[in-house]
């Protein structure tokens, strides 16, 4: 309903209409649509955290001998695979809670915050140890963490069949292959 209508639009009548309650019933869990959001923001996050399954993608790393462009595939589907279940679920986390308010505001800033940390520390892990520079990997992680947004625009659109998101997950490895890390490996050869 909230990301169907807005913040500002939706009433708390429109939310007891919609989840076929009473108004009483509704103010009886929440006392302001404020706090509902905050309810659905946390269940957002609850679900969006289940959804990528951070120990099933470091079990797949490891049975792909420790390649970690294979982390674009395997967090790439997994958060495509969300928006095909749930649309409403991104919308919640990255447009509607972050233009209601200041709090809700950073607090969508500190998940992005846990999420690019967390992936600049599955890259470092998963780096090769031969690799000379390793913040390299880590801002190969910031700038995948960037590019998702693009590819959940286009599925939020409904314009992501598999065929272009397959291609759009490949595109973000190029990148990664002859983009960043190209230039290490550049770098490598003329020292």
């Amino acid at each position: 309903m909230l990301t169907q209508k807005g913040y500002e639009r939706t009433l708390m009548s429109d939310v007891a209409r919609h989840a076929h309650v009473s108004n009483g019933t509704l103010y009886r869990y929440f006392e302001s649509k404020r706090e509902l959001v905050d309810r659905i923001f946390d269940y957002a996050v609850t679900k969006a955290i289940a959804a990528l399954n951070v120990d099933s993608v470091v079990d797949e790393i490891e049975a792909t001998d420790r390649e970690p462009l294979e982390l674009i595939t395997a967090f790439g589907s997994r958060l495509f695979a969300l928006v095909d279940e749930d649309p409403a679920i991104i919308r919640v986390l990255t447009v509607e809670s972050s233009a209601i308010d200041a709090e809700l505001r950073w607090r969508v800033i500190g998940l992005l915050g846990v999420i690019d940390a967390g992936v600049a520390q599955l890259f470092e892990r998963f780096a090769p140890e031969s690799s000379a520079d390793r913040d390299v990997w880590k801002m190969l992680s910031r700038m995948i963490v960037g590019m998702a947004g693009p590819g959940l625009a286009m599925s939020l659109a409904g314009d992501g069949t598999a065929t272009m998101r397959t291609e759009f997950l490949s595109m973000m490895k190029s990148v990664a292959t002859e983009g960043l890390l190209g230039q290490v490996d550049e770098g490598d050869d003329n020292a």
